[in-house]
């Protein structure tokens, strides 16, 4: 199982308010995608220590499915409508989850 994190510099415009429909947004968007098995998504809480406003993590059975969620529509609309008038850094790490297996075959 992959687990794909993605962490979110937000605008400087981004409102707390704009922050809770991000997460509302994120969350009524990426569900919809067949292949997404577990969805989280949440704020900072410390402002000092992290520079990261917002982050969303998916499970993906495979790398195979990772992928073809992100060529959806329904990932692509959610990139343009959402992360890119809102986002200034989007970082992304990628990790197997299941002890003992071959990255090689995620």
């Amino acid at each position: 199982m992959i687990h794909h994190i993605n962490l979110l510099k937000l605008k400087s415009s981004v409102t707390p308010e704009m922050v809770e429909n991000l997460m509302v947004e994120t969350r009524i968007r990426l569900l919809k995608i067949p292949e997404v098995m577990n969805l989280r998504c949440g704020k900072k809480i410390d402002a000092k220590n992290n520079s990261y406003e917002l982050f969303f993590s998916i499970d993906f059975e495979n790398l195979n499915k990772l992928h073809i969620a992100q060529d959806s529509a329904i990932w692509i609309k959610y990139k343009h409508q959402i992360l890119d008038p809102h986002v200034d850094l989007l970082t992304a790490y990628h990790y197997e989850m299941e002890p003992c297996k071959d990255i090689r075959y995620s």
